[in-house]
């Protein structure tokens, strides 16, 4: 990495900054960070993985990537080892990254193929893996707080300028809800299992709404990441009837944009096909004046391995955000 470049990267860095020790700018910033996800999903497609992230860390105007979840196929084992040798590719970005837990390296890790784990203690193991410094990862990170009063350190929130974000453990999957009797427990024990997750994100929630109490430095948009599809992926009424895992997030989230009154981007992954729209929220309590301020992304994933997604943002902007898809040049476009 040259000089310049270098001198780029340290700037970005300083730039995103933790949020308890800095104050939204009064002026307006254009930044870009990026979106990948859902990879690499076996061994075969971790070289692709790692030229996708040294292809986006080239890139001068992108600050960070963000990494939406799943590290890991939905049939590969869940352990030590390979956890531990996925995160330690996104530990050599050569950027700030910031991960998202993803359902298949903790929710499906009961499923014979996995290895027959326990979700939870699955779920401990990635905390203590990923989630035990409050820093991003990469070579180069930057500090994010986590939630402390709750035992989900895995919530974070970091600010760029006067850009709230805010990233959740939402995962695919039904949210913890799609099948629960294969993993051998009782729908009742996930149900308890996934109120306390909620209680939780309510909670975190709540601390990003407190933001925007002071007009002198409430954020001026926010950028909300999970893993999960709440809206066309695994639930749903016509996917799942017997019960919508994302339904309460869907309307906690419906109260966050009517409470901050400002514009929020949803940025998830599972479904691995690039999305960039405006769905309706009135199933969830939604107004028209709530349909105006949200957005919703999705990046691309397996095995679409060579496209990633450039979100910039236009601080302070009615509509701040720009979405576009993205591919790597073809090895014979660089001969």
């Amino acid at each position: 990495m040259n000089l310049r470049r270098a001198a780029i990267r340290a700037c970005a860095a300083a730039l995103v900054t933790f949020i308890a020790a800095v104050q939204a700018s009064p002026r307006q910033i254009t930044f870009s960070f990026a979106l990948i996800g859902d990879q690499p999903y076996n061994n075969f497609f971790e070289p692709a993985t790692e030229s996708l992230i040294q292809h986006i860390g080239n890139q001068p105007d992108i600050h960070w990537i963000l990494h939406l979840g799943d590290i890991k196929g939905g049939n590969e084992p869940c352990t030590n080892e390979l956890i531990e040798r996925r995160i330690a590719q996104l530990q050599r970005s050569e950027i700030p990254l910031v991960y998202v837990p993803g359902d298949n390296e903790w929710t499906d890790c009961h499923r014979p193929s996995n290895g027959n784990f326990d979700s939870q203690e699955r779920l401990s193991f990635l905390r203590q893996q990923v989630f035990s410094d409050p820093r991003s990862l990469g070579k180069t990170n930057f500090r994010v707080r986590q939630q402390a009063s709750h035992p989900y350190p895995e919530n974070l929130m970091w600010q760029q300028g006067s850009t709230l974000f805010v990233s959740l453990n939402v995962p695919g999957s039904n949210n913890d809800l799609l099948n629960p009797e294969s993993r051998k427990t009782t729908t009742s024990k996930a149900m308890q299992l996934l109120l306390a997750r909620e209680r939780a994100i309510d909670a975190w929630l709540n601390e990003a709404e407190a933001l925007f109490l002071d007009e002198r430095t409430r954020p001026t948009e926010t950028v909300i990441a999970i893993q999960g599809n709440p809206i066309d992926g695994s639930g749903g009424d016509d996917i799942n009837p017997k019960k919508n895992g994302y339904a309460r997030f869907m309307e906690r989230l419906v109260k966050y944009i009517n409470t901050t009154n400002r514009p929020v981007l949803l940025a998830h992954g599972d479904t691995h096909r690039f999305k960039w729209d405006k769905p309706g929220l009135q199933k969830f309590g939604g107004t028209p004046h709530t349909d105006f301020l949200f957005y919703r992304v999705e990046g691309w994933g397996h095995p679409f391995m060579n496209t990633w997604v450039r979100v910039t943002v236009n601080q302070g902007q009615t509509a701040p955000f720009e979405v576009s898809s993205q591919s790597m040049p073809s090895p014979a476009a660089g001969n």
